[in-house]
């Protein structure tokens, strides 16, 4: 039996040979290798040579090429703020790793008891299908070190995600879709928390990331707004609210900064600029975003950031590092 092509324009015959979606496809063996898997992944101890060779096969650096890590020392333990190489050479920890060991090297015995009753009873409870004690603790423990109504608490697993999470909700809150940061600023390294970075990080991943507007902050790197902080901060809020105006406040769903900026220099904002754009916010309809994931939990003296800047309170804030101090 034969069936008739289908007609075309004008009563035409089309082809009925249609492109192959698999036209130039190439097979590649895809079967897990599994019989390749050597035994020395089962052995105790590697040695400082095997472990360089992996490295620079196989593992790949943050925010730089593989290579930028090459004769890195190989750590062995930690003990305090001091790091110790395989080669015993001991080394002061003045980063805390990328600001992310509060506590230090040393582990309170208290915390790994702790942790270690916690895997054995319940390693892992996803929030959104089920409840759980540890997570009603933490959370009734935050609200009352927290100040004024910071009292609801989302648990991600980075600073990124929480600041991914913030953006998602200040714009799910207002209906507006722009977010203001500053330039002299870091958020992290997803898709949003990237574009709303300031430094040279951004430029290779913000394509595609609607709806983030770069501020100058009070201290800007090649120009200064004053000679004291109190002109700083004022000539940077009048640049500030004209930005507002120009991008429509009613399009601006949150402007957030670092409540003291790190990757971008350490320093903290003049007392009046944060006070200033706390009313800017008040005054437009915006939420207030600070970001506390490398300030937070006592890293500056207060136990938050932005209470170095008396009756400032965030509409949201975020933390990573201090929380769990990669514990």
């Amino acid at each position: 039996m034969s069936t008739a092509s289908p007609k075309g324009v004008n009563g035409m015959h089309a082809p009925d040979v249609q492109p192959s979606p698999l036209l130039g496809f190439k097979s590649t063996d895809n079967a897990a290798p599994l019989a390749n898997v050597s035994k020395k992944h089962w052995d105790e101890a590697w040695s400082a040579p095997d472990v360089a060779k992996c490295i620079n096969a196989h593992s790949m650096a943050t925010w730089g090429p593989g290579n930028s890590i090459k004769g890195a020392p190989m750590m062995v333990r930690g003990e305090g703020v001091y790091l110790y190489d395989d080669e015993g050479k001991q080394y002061v920890d003045l980063t805390s790793q990328a600001v992310c060991a509060n506590l230090g090297h040393t582990t309170p015995e208290p915390i790994k008891r702790a942790v270690a009753k916690q895997m054995e009873e319940l390693a892992f409870v996803y929030s959104g299908l089920a409840t759980c004690e540890v997570r009603a603790r933490l959370s009734s423990l935050l609200a009352e070190v927290c100040p004024g109504d910071i009292n609801g608490f989302l648990f991600p697993s980075s600073g990124g995600e929480a600041n991914e999470a913030a953006i998602r909700m200040a714009r799910r809150y207002t209906g507006r879709p722009k977010i203001i940061s500053h330039y002299r600023s870091y958020h992290g390294g997803t898709t949003g928390s990237l574009a709303a970075t300031g430094d040279f990080r951004r430029w290779y991943g913000e394509a595609g990331a609607a709806g983030f507007v770069k501020s100058f902050g009070p201290s800007p790197w090649h120009f200064s707004f004053g000679h004291s902080e109190e002109e700083e901060a004022d000539r940077c809020l009048v640049q500030l609210e004209e930005q507002i105006l120009l991008e429509g406040p009613q399009t601006i769903a949150a402007i957030m900064f670092e409540s003291i900026v790190g990757a971008g220099g350490v320093h903290r904002h003049p007392v009046k600029y944060v006070q200033g754009v706390r009313a800017l916010c008040d005054r437009h309809g915006i939420l207030l975003i600070l970001d506390e994931v490398m300030c937070g939990f006592g890293r500056s003296g207060p136990m938050w950031g932005f209470q170095h800047y008396p009756g400032v309170l965030p509409d949201i804030m975020t933390s990573a590092k201090g929380l769990t101090a990669s514990v």
